[in-house]
C-alpha cells in the first residue's frame, strides 16, 4: 500500500480456501481428526449432471 500507494482491499474471509481449495480441505480433516472424527469428502452432484 504505501510503495504502491494504493488504497486497503480486504481480501476476504475465504481467500484462502478461494486461493488453495486442497489445502483448505487438508486443514479441514486434520481438525476433525484431532477432535475425534472420522470424515469423507464426497463430490456434490451438480444441476447438469442430474438432468441427463
Amino acid at each position: 500500500m504505501l510503495t504502491h500507494d494504493t488504497e486497503y482491499a480486504d481480501l476476504g474471509g475465504d481467500y484462502y480456501t478461494k486461493y488453495d481449495p486442497e489445502r483448505a480441505m487438508r486443514r479441514l480433516t486434520r481438525q476433525a481428526n484431532a477432535l475425534g472424527f472420522t470424515v469423507r469428502f464426497d463430490p456434490i452432484e451438480t444441476a447438469t449432471s442430474r438432468a441427463g
